[in-house]
């Protein structure tokens, strides 16, 4: 399933969004045809009594752009290095085509910035066809409610997606949230969608946030569809104190989306200000969703004021299908890594794979490296890497599973350096509720023990395996409890960006660990082992490693 994941999501991403950036950059060569697509310019010291139509006879407002009416292939450009008060906003007459967007952006030297003055910045509405590229938008904190930086949203019926929407090296802070997707009905909002190369920091809610109809169970709708989130940078979105009842300050959180990739992106610093009492936020993650693909991306340092959430990575309620893989997660208030659900929600099939967890879970409570509860079922976890370090705030296990059903726990290095379980459960689970095997569990500060049920704790992996069934295949003793011999340094991390290529490097095992070649072949599960590893070496079939690297 892993696989074909995979292969969809890039397929559905990659070639929308590479097929409509080509067009368009060969029809305003004039390839395809010989239109003339017409420029306006806004400057300072522009007229709006002026044409517009060139740098000396530039309009000098947002309120004139927002009078003209844009045409496929117009291009409303700013003056670079200059500030311009007030909202830009695009609404259908204005709507471009994928082959021929309308392109907001800069001329001359520098960025132009939008300063939204107690409303958003740029506003999109029932519009496709658009591009926003080189444009800082900055906001007045604290952010009026619904005041986000660039808002796109549709309220047109449901199955009426609007195609082709491109926001590249932008600058968003000082809104509600930076960069917000909306519709009102299902299948209703926005498709073929690329957030690229961006900065959004300092806002309120979140850095990026997508969002639609409520989920409907009996009837599973999406609002957007073919989302590419590459090279983002989500940070110090600190969240609503005045908002009681939901999250907030995630870094980037995905919700009604068919089909996404989140790539090399990064969050941090996101959390820690939000007013909610019994739910927190997270650095990266996904809700009532399908299809998410989040993968090499940094989740760091991001934290929650009531001792809940505040993880790096999470598929959370109603995500379905989707996959966590060569992510890098640590210093987090939450865990590294969550996929939950609710009673009356959904988690199926759902993959957590090659990640690295370091030093997460430092404050908030039942928080692990990995968590995996509620109604989740379908899950594999596999060739991850988990270090719980002492500089947590409290002790906490490597693993944390509650009531789930069918997942299976192969090939991961479980490790704590403190005393505690390694693996806690809540619940007495049954091999066909949750399967671990092949996995390493290690504490560098004895005893060794794995709780489950909460009431009961095994001091030793074959007391465990001799009571419960777990570390078994066809009857044979599988898993192990000793020293990974990590390359080191393994805690106290300082990767900084999703792109640097050395960042998990301590986590690569010595020459003559116990866990080289020491993990089971999956493919005799019916499970894809991937074709790299974390640092991107291939996975031998036969005899993996165990862990990440």
């Amino acid at each position: 399933m892993p696989r074909r994941v995979i292969q969809a999501v890039r397929r559905a991403g990659g070639a929308l969004g590479a097929a409509g950036l080509l067009a368009t950059s060969l029809t305003s060569c004039g390839i395809f045809g010989t239109a003339v697509h017409d420029y306006f310019y806004l400057s300072p010291s522009g007229s709006d009594s002026a044409a517009g139509t060139s740098p000396g006879a530039a309009w000098r407002t947002l309120d004139r752009a927002n009078a003209a009416k844009l045409r496929p292939g117009d291009h409303l450009l700013l003056q670079g290095g200059k500030r311009f008060a007030g909202s830009l906003r695009l609404g259908p007459q204005d709507a471009g085509r994928p082959a021929k967007p309308v392109v907001i952006g800069s001329y001359g030297t520098g960025r132009a910035t939008i300063a939204g003055t107690g409303g958003p910045g740029v506003v999109v509405y029932d519009a496709g066809g658009i591009e926003i590229r080189n444009l800082n938008v900055a906001g007045q904190s604290p952010a009026r409610a619904g005041a986000d930086g660039i808002k796109l949203y549709s309220d047109l019926p449901a199955d009426h997606r609007l195609w082709h929407i491109v926001i590249d090296h932008v600058n968003v802070s000082g809104f509600m949230n930076g960069i917000s997707l909306g519709a009102a009905h299902p299948a209703g909002g926005f498709a073929g969608v690329w957030i690229t190369n961006s900065a959004l920091h300092d806002n309120i809610a979140a850095g990026l946030a997508a969002y639609g109809p409520a989920y409907n169970a009996a009837a599973p709708s999406f609002a957007h569809a073919n989302l590419t989130i590459s090279k983002v940078t989500a940070y110090r979105n600190r969240g609503n104190p005045a908002d009681t009842r939901s999250n907030s300050g995630n870094g980037i959180v995905l919700g009604s989306v068919r089909n996404a990739v989140v790539d090399r992106s990064t969050a941090y610093d996101n959390g820690g200000a939000g007013g909610a009492r019994h739910e927190g936020p997270i650095g990266i993650w996904a809700y009532d969703s399908t299809g998410v693909l989040i993968e090499h991306c940094l989740s760091y340092g991001n934290r929650t004021a009531n001792r809940r959430d505040g993880g790096g990575f999470g598929l959370d309620q109603n995500t379905t299908a989707s996959v966590l893989q060569y992510n890098l997660s640590y210093g987090n208030d939450g865990g590294g890594f969550q996929v939950y659900a609710p009673s009356n929600a959904i988690s199926d099939g759902n993959v957590v794979r090659y990640n690295i967890t370091s030093g997460d879970a430092r404050q908030t409570i039942n928080a692990a490296g990995i968590i995996v509860a509620g109604n989740v079922t379908n899950a594999s976890i596999y060739q991850n890497t988990v270090v719980m370090a002492p500089e947590s705030g409290v002790a906490h296990a490597a693993l944390w599973a509650g009531q789930i059903s069918g997942v299976t726990v192969r090939n991961n290095i479980f490790m704590i350096e403190h005393p505690g379980p390694v693996i806690v459960a809540q619940h007495d689970l049954r091999p066909q509720d949750a399967l671990f095997q092949g996995n390493d569990y290690v504490t560098t500060r004895p005893p060794w023990s794995v709780l489950w049920g909460l009431d009961i704790s095994y001091p030793s992996l074959a007391a465990w395996r001799a009571a419960t069934g777990q570390e078994r295949v066809g009857g044979n003793a599988t898993g192990l409890a000793v020293d990974p011999d990590f390359a080191g340094p393994v805690r106290g991390l300082s990767a900084a960006s999703a792109t640097e290529s050395n960042a998990g490097a301590g986590f690569l095992l010595r020459p003559g660990s116990p866990l080289i070649g020491a993990g089971l072949d999956l493919t005799r599960f019916g499970t894809d082992p991937g074709k790299v590893t974390f640092a991107g070496r291939p996975v031998p079939s036969a005899r993996p490693n165990i862990g990440a690297q």
